[in-house]
């Protein structure tokens, strides 16, 4: 693994978008004081999630933002994004390559990227972490900063050791299993102290229940009794209620029916309503008609007056040959009019003959079959009512047939609408009859009260018919008197038209012709005229006839609808006092229901609803008033006594199960800790004596003599064994109210190892130095390196970078630094930032940084590989 680019972006000098590409071995970053080569070491370890602006070399987050120049604004956000390669795996990421970006904006908005997707800072250290990246002060060597590393004091040179050789990991897990334990022993010894709290009152509450069990054996019996008691009971009334149930849904059933019968009677009314609505438009229409045609004719009639006017004029004494002319037309005419009239009354004289003969006929036969309706409903306890439904029928078809015959008769008004009420009685008396088909005798004298009702009707229709075949005799008698002035009126022309010859022999006139003639035209109109009033009357009577016929179906319907209306009004008090009964049976079952529940639990409840039960005896009864006295007599139970009991009685064993668990908790954290700190303790023990090895060789090649070691600074408190210092803590007068867990928790905080830190003893050749502090600058600059060598020998890092580290070397130490470098390169990249030519030999990559009059970084690179094979 190693870093394999950099991409900037509005990161303080670099404004525009930056990239530097990466090998393994050696990077040099060169270039003059302020061009901001130092801001590639900067956003690396920012990049990283440091969040210190001073080792950003800056007051505030937002100041690594490129602040803009005279030639140039400001940026509003920056951005760097860090590519590894990671072909080893050694970064858990399942991808070659692996990016780690960050972004903040001037507004305050912060992010951090994982491979382009959205993380967490927690997420970006705990993944540096887990590759061996290191942290700022061991990856990133800031300028001026290579000395601090030994004079920032044991306790940081010791930290330094622990990164490097992942003790630092266990630690953290260390701090974590520390916290959890103290949580566990405070929850134990809360729980302990619940416990001895709880006991007496648990001992109290035991020995008060005890005194119960007395009362357990008659509870189970009386329980057992009360169980088949109640049940019974319980079962009487829900088979009360069961079967008042069944009988208010048959009603309802029957209700509903009726209201979907009414409703159609309902609807068939509106319907009728609704059709004379329709027709009213058109009986308006056609007497708008009649009107027109009879004022049209009453004009005519006034025209022939005038004609008749100027022969009147013209007729003279009567001999002369216009007043015979005159006079022979007006014969004429009147003849003219009785035979229409006569021949009008003789057409009409058959047709009202066969109507009255087939009205007749029919009525004969409703007589018959009204008598034998009657014969049979004299009785209707012995009546046979197949034959009862067999003369409705007949009687049916005899209405239908009639009414037909009465329908074709338009003229006859009177007898149409006594069929019609014939018709409405009929339909009464079969929809009485049709329910005593169903229940005989139930309302016999209501059917036959409409049978009466039916006789009268009939009686009427006949009155009827009888005045009609007298107005027929009279209308016959007309008839012959009007032949006979036919006759009469046709001799009388005969005269005068021998006159009227004899008078046109000497000539006439031609106007009495014209005025003749112009009568017969007008008088023809007015035929016309009263042939369209008859048409249009007997439209009119047509539309009579029909809105006669619908109000009376309209009739019918209402008083069906108003029987069915009675009907309903039965059946609904039918239902409400099913309804109080149902009520009352259903109060009961409650009743016992609730006495169940108390008595003996919803459980019981549900067997007894699931098991027809019996009612119990007067014996049962009694034992369980026995069995009560004895209760009685045994002593009152304190429900609450009881509840407090069973609700401490859980509670205490819930704590004693808890305390179980937190001890055992507590025994393996406890295993947990002991083992964290063996493995911290063996592993700093050889990663110290390995590095210290190294130091050694190091600090002599670099001084090229000289002595150096590393040296453990113990803890203030130590002690060769930490049971004795719990021992210890016993007997001080402080810690003697110590309970044991906070005893293990003040063991376990002294730490895994009695270690404060690593000091540095180094005497350079020819010297004698008591301590790191009266060390030169280049010497301490030369220990540090010497360190951070033995460190990356030890432990290599994927990569370090290198921020001016060597501006205090002399020549000769710069050579020997290089060496070293180039030596530690196979096992770890190294970026380095300097001034000095010993140091850029040694690199594979050169960029140089250059910064304009704008302000603005820019980079040219140089790979030295095909440099010198150019230059060759």
């Amino acid at each position: 693994m190693y870093l394999k680019r950099l991409e900037i972006q509005g990161f303080k000098s670099f404004a525009k978008k930056t990239t530097l590409e990466f090998e393994t071995g050696i990077t040099a970053i060169v270039g003059p004081n302020g061009s901001g080569k130092s801001n590639a070491a900067d956003c690396l370890r920012w990049v990283l999630g440091e969040q210190s602006p001073k080792l950003m070399r800056g007051k505030k987050s937002d100041d690594v933002i490129f602040a803009g120049s005279d030639k140039r604004g400001r940026a509003g956000m920056a951005e760097v994004i860090a590519t590894f390669d990671n072909a080893d795996g050694k970064i858990p990421v399942e991808t070659a390559e692996v990016s780690i970006g960050r972004r903040v904006s001037r507004t305050g908005e912060s992010e951090y990227l994982i491979n382009g997707q959205k993380a967490r800072l927690l997420d970006i250290i705990e993944l540096v972490l887990k590759s061996n990246i290191g942290t700022s002060r061991y990856t990133v060597i800031g300028q001026g900063t290579i000395d601090q590393m030994i004079l920032a004091g044991p306790s940081e040179i010791k930290n330094l050791i622990d990164e490097a050789s992942g003790v630092k990991t266990y630690y953290i897990k260390r701090d974590r299993t520390l916290k959890r334990l103290e949580t566990t022993a405070q929850n134990l010894m809360r729980a302990e102290d619940l416990l001895a709290e709880l006991r007496p009152r648990v001992k109290s509450l035991r020995r008060q229940a005890k005194r119960m069990e007395a009362r357990a054996q008659i509870e189970v019996e009386l329980k057992q009794l009360l169980f088949k008691h109640l049940g019974g009971q319980w079962w009487q009334f829900k088979s009360q209620s069961d079967q008042l149930v069944e009988q208010i849904d048959s009603l309802l059933t029957e209700r509903q029916k009726l209201e979907a019968t009414m409703q159609v009677h309902l609807q068939e009314i509106e319907k009728h309503e609704q059709d004379n609505q329709d027709v009213l438009a058109e009986y308006q229409d056609l007497q708008t008609k009649i009107k027109v045609v009879v004022d049209a004719k009453n004009a005519l009639v006034e025209q022939i007056s005038l004609v008749k006017g100027k022969m009147t004029g013209m007729q003279g004494s009567g001999g002369d040959a216009a007043s015979l002319e005159i006079e022979s037309h007006k014969l004429g005419t009147q003849i003219s009019q009785l035979k229409s009239q006569l021949q009008a009354a003789q057409e009409q004289q058959i047709a009202s003959k066969k109507i009255i003969d087939e009205a007749q006929a029919q009525m004969v036969q409703l007589q018959s079959e009204t008598e034998e309706l009657y014969n049979l409903l004299q009785n209707p306890q012995t009546a046979d009512w197949s034959l009862v439904e067999k003369a409705l029928k007949q009687f049916d078809d005899i209405i239908v047939r009639f009414e037909q015959v009465l329908d074709d008769a338009t003229d006859l008004n009177t007898i149409s609408n006594a069929a019609v009420e014939l018709k409405s009685a009929w339909n009464q008396l079969k929809t009485q009859a049709t329910k005593d088909l169903v229940n005989p005798g139930a309302e016999s004298q209501k059917l036959q009260d409409q049978i009466k009702a039916l006789n009268t009707k009939k009686d009427e229709l006949q009155n009827q018919l009888n005045n009609w075949q007298m107005d027929l005799s009279k209308a016959v008698m007309s008839q012959e008197f009007v032949t006979g002035q036919l006759n009469n009126l046709e001799n009388q022309k005969l005269q005068v038209d021998l006159e009227l010859k004899k008078a046109q022999s000497g000539g006439s006139e031609n106007f009495v012709k014209d005025l003749v003639l112009e009568e017969q035209k007008i008088q023809d109109k007015i035929d016309q005229k009263s042939q369209e009033q008859q048409s249009l009357e007997a439209e009119l009577q047509k539309l009579y006839s029909n809105e006669n016929s619908r109000k009376a179906a309209i009739a019918q319907e209402d008083k069906e609808f108003r029987d069915k209306q009675a009907q309903l009004s039965q059946i609904r008090d039918g239902e409400s006092q099913l309804q109080v009964q149902k009520a009352k049976a259903d109060t009961h079952l409650e009743t016992v229901t609730n006495e169940i529940r108390q008595q003996l639990g919803d459980q019981d409840l549900n067997k007894i609803s699931a098991q027809k039960l019996d009612a119990s005896t007067e014996q049962e009864q009694e034992k369980i008033s026995q069995l009560k006295r004895q209760l009685e007599l045994t002593g009152g139970v304190d429900d609450l006594t009881i509840a407090e009991y069973q609700e401490t009685e859980a509670r205490y064993t819930g704590l004693e199960e808890q305390v179980v668990d937190l001890q055992k908790s507590m025994s393996d954290l406890r295993e947990v800790m002991d083992e964290l700190d063996s493995h911290i303790k063996t592993k700093f023990t050889k990663a110290f004596h390995k590095i210290n090895v190294e130091f050694e060789q190091y600090f002599k090649l670099l001084f090229n003599g000289g002595r150096a070691k590393l040296v453990l600074v113990k803890d203030k408190t130590e002690v060769e064994d930490i049971e004795e210092q719990v021992e210890d803590l016993d007997d001080d007068q402080d810690s003697a109210n110590l309970r044991p867990e906070e005893k293990i928790i003040a063991k376990y905080e002294k730490g895994s190892i009695n270690i404060a830190g690593v000091d540095i003893k180094a005497t350079p050749p020819g010297k004698k130095l008591s301590n790191i502090q009266s060390l030169s600058g280049g010497e301490r600059s030369l220990t540090s390196i010497a360190l951070l060598s033995s460190l990356l020998t030890c432990f290599p890092s994927p990569f370090v970078v290198l921020d001016e580290v060597d501006a205090a070397l002399d020549d000769a130490n710069t050579i020997r630094f290089g060496q070293i470098l180039g030596k530690l390169s196979h096992q770890t990249q190294f970026i380095t930032i300097t001034h000095n030519r010993e140091t850029m030999a040694q690199a594979n990559i050169i960029y140089g940084v250059t910064m304009g009059d704008d302000g603005v970084s820019q980079l040219l690179s140089i790979k030295m590989d095909q440099a010198k094979a150019y230059a060759k």
